[in-house]
């Protein structure tokens, strides 16, 4: 069999062409979309990777963060425990100290109520005691105290203290005004010259003399005498009883408040 050279230089020609043909229009354009897109899967890749780097990252900024955040809370809500233990131990104190400070507002105030009523209590106590002992004592006045209170009277005026005696004999002589005498009941003529004698023989005088009664004398009898006033009554006594009553009950009242002093005691006579 005879090779034809021709044709297969031909045919070698034309599949060189053919190649260079593929290459050229074929194989390249090809190599060159794989080689394009063999970059942009590796800069999808690297893309990629940094995308998951980056929310790596992120998600570990992330639990970061939570961790500080529950460490946040847990340190505030310690802190909220202390100060609301500290707001309630002192609203506690303050109410406390509120309730203490009215308790002793109260107290004084019932004290001093009490205190007040007792004063005023006590004080009707002795002018009931004093106005009762008054009336029985004008009822009881008969002829025999009458004549003690007289016999009483004039030596009330025996025995004046010299400076008193010497006022009035001083008074008596610069004035011819008359004397008044003034007692609880009325002076019988005897008694009433007991006491006329009494008063010539302690002042030699010889001023008149008017006797009148005094409803406002309990038991008692008077005297004026140039502006000098001599007394006695029994209301006299009891005013000086009701007085001493007085001074005894407050210092009563005033050891009960102090208790480091001892009590106080009032001594009648």
């Amino acid at each position: 069999m005879l090779i034809n050279w021709f044709t297969v230089f031909a045919q070698v020609l034309n599949f060189l062409i053919l190649v260079a043909l593929l290459r050229w229009f074929l194989y390249k354009p090809i190599l060159k979309v794989m080689h394009k897109r063999q970059i942009q899967l590796e800069e999808r890749w690297q893309e990629a990777e940094r995308l998951q780097a980056e929310a790596q990252q992120a998600l570990i900024n992330y639990q970061q963060q939570q961790q500080e955040i529950q460490q946040q809370q847990v340190a505030l809500l310690a802190e909220a425990r202390v100060t609301a233990d500290q707001e309630g131990q002192n609203l506690l104190a303050q109410m406390r100290q509120e309730m203490a400070d009215q308790r002793a507002a109260w107290q004084i105030d019932l004290q001093q109520e009490q205190d007040a009523f007792l004063r005023t209590l006590r004080q009707k106590v002795i002018h009931q005691t004093y106005a009762i002992a008054r009336q029985a004592l004008r009822d009881i006045a008969n002829a025999d105290l009458e004549y003690q209170i007289i016999q009483v009277f004039c030596d009330r005026l025996h025995h004046l203290e010299d400076s008193q005696q010497q006022a009035i004999s001083q008074a008596l002589s610069q004035t011819n005004s008359g004397i008044l005498v003034r007692s609880s009941f009325e002076i019988p003529a005897d008694l009433r010259q007991q006491v006329i004698d009494e008063l010539h023989s302690q002042f030699a005088i010889a001023h008149p003399l008017e006797f009148v009664t005094a409803s406002n004398l309990l038991c008692g009898i008077e005297i004026k005498l140039a502006g000098q006033e001599i007394v006695w009554s029994l209301d006299t006594y009891l005013q000086t009883l009701e007085q001493q009553l007085s001074n005894a009950l407050t210092q009563q009242e005033t050891s009960h408040h102090e208790h480091d002093l001892p009590a106080g005691t009032g001594c009648l006579h």
